[in-house]
Parts: structure tokens; sequence; C-alpha cells
């Protein structure tokens, strides 16, 4: 039925210029292992490794057109319909400049190993509070105590910037 799917979005989608959320093949399933009715059913365009989830078929097929909705917004083209989109990651070259910085912030603020996991130069350090919430001013100030006492840096006003943001000031202040 995929297959189906797939091939007949692929033929409609040469008798048009331009692509919206219906012309591309969707597949849906219901998620036997699921512990949270949030995530019960998936929804995903065959050929891309984007999903959505919700409590019903319809609500996972609405998560996955905002998802849709994001990936338009973010991409300069849409690819055609019923092809593959391979998985891409986000560029990590501004971070990697302060890799140094990066392993010794990592292991005395964070308390990480900072080879333990992917930062791209989108990566912001709120993404590191293990109980993450929008407006955790505690988190926030923890971190910004412990970096002004490891680097004598008040990061107050990138903190809320990319990482690798937070990483330049450390470097330029040291």
């Amino acid at each position: 039925m995929n297959t189906f799917k797939y091939l007949t979005k692929r033929t409609l989608s040469y008798f048009k210029s331009s692509w919206n959320f219906e012309d591309y093949p969707i597949t849906t399933w219901k998620n036997p292992n699921a512990e949270e009715d949030k995530v019960k059913y998936g929804a995903k365009i065959i050929g891309w490794l984007i999903v959505g989830h919700g409590a019903t078929r319809n609500e996972a097929i609405e998560a996955l057109r905002e998802s849709f909705k994001l990936y338009k917004e973010n991409n300069k083209s849409l690819p055609r319909p019923g092809t593959k989109v391979p998985l891409q990651f986000a560029s990590t070259e501004k971070t990697d400049m302060y890799e140094h910085i990066a392993v010794d912030f990592f292991e005395k603020v964070l308390e990480m190993d900072f080879y333990g996991g992917f930062y791209s130069d989108g990566t912001y350090l709120d993404l590191f509070n293990p109980e993450y919430s929008e407006t955790d001013e505690k988190f926030k100030s923890h971190i910004i105590k412990k970096t002004f006492e490891h680097y004598d840096v008040d990061i107050t006003d990138v903190y809320d910037k990319a990482l690798w943001q937070v990483l330049e000031k450390i470097k330029s202040k040291t």
C-alpha cells in the first residue's frame, strides 16, 4: 500500500510546480508499546524521517503537518513528493571552533562529557536542564553562577543565545 501511495504522489507531483502537505504520501500506525496516550499513534511522510505523534490518527497527522510546516520554513525548497529525504545534521562549525573550551565547560559547569553527545550550532544551555521548563530561572542562575566561579565571566547577556556564543564569550574573557 505504501509503495502505491509513494508512486502515485510522485507521479502527480509532475503536474504541479509547487507542493503542499497534501501532495506528500503519508502513512500512519498505532504504536503498540505507547505508555502515554499522546504517542499512541504516529504519522510520517513516506521516505522522510520526520514524524508526528498523537492520541488519535488525526492528531498524529496534525502534528506531522506542523513538522512539515517547520521543515518548509527552514529550507529553501521542498523535495519532490515521492522522493526520499536523507537525514541531515545541523552544522557544528561554530561550536567546533570552541571545542577546547567546550570540553572544559562541560566538565566544570554542566558536569558532562562533551564527547558524549552531539551539539550543533543551534544548541543552547536550557537544553541541558534535566527538568526543562522555558521559565526555569533556578537552572539558569545556577549555570551563570558556576560559569562565573570557574571562568570569572558573567554570561547573563548570552545565556539565552547559542552555546557557541557562550563559549565565545568565555574565550574572549579568559
